[in-house]
C-alpha cells in the first residue's frame, strides 16, 4: 500500500512541479496537464484492484506448492472470529475449532474415508 502511495506522489509530482502558475484563463497546455492527472487516476484505480487480486493469487499457489506436512484442506468461517478447519497431518484429518483465544480439535477422521459426510448426515439425522 505504501508503494502505491510513493507511485502515486512521483506520477503527479512532475505534473505538478512544472505546471505554471493560474493567470486568469485556461491555457491548452493546462488543460492536457489536468487530463493526464485524471488518466493517471483512473490508472490507479484499475491497477489497485489488479494488484489485490494478483497477490491473492500468488498466496494460494503459495500454500498449494508448500511442502508442509501439515495441509490445510478446508476453511469455513462461521462467525466473525470462529473457524472450522479441516487438517490434513500424518494420514488423519483433524477437525479443528479455532475462536479468537483458542483452537480445540473437535474430531479425528482417517484421511481415506468419508467418515466426516457419514458424520454430518448422522448429526442432521438426529436433529430432525
Amino acid at each position: 500500500m505504501v508503494r502505491l502511495a510513493v507511485f502515486f506522489v512521483l506520477t503527479l509530482l512532475p505534473v505538478m512541479a512544472f505546471s505554471e502558475p493560474y493567470s486568469g484563463g485556461i491555457k491548452m497546455a493546462d488543460a492536457s496537464s489536468i487530463w493526464r492527472v485524471f488518466l493517471a487516476l483512473a490508472f490507479l484505480i484499475v491497477l489497485i484492484p489488479l494488484v489485490i487480486w494478483g497477490l491473492k493469487r500468488l498466496q494460494g499457489l503459495q500454500h498449494k506448492l508448500s511442502k508442509s506436512e501439515i495441509q490445510i484442506i478446508a476453511s469455513q468461517s462461521i462467525g466473525t472470529k470462529e473457524k472450522l478447519i479441516l487438517v490434513e497431518v500424518q494420514g488423519k484429518r483433524l477437525l479443528l475449532g479455532a475462536t479468537a483465544h483458542s483452537i480445540t480439535c473437535l474430531n479425528e477422521f482417517e484421511a481415506n474415508g468419508n467418515q466426516f459426510a457419514e458424520l454430518m448426515n448422522e448429526q442432521l439425522a438426529n436433529e430432525k
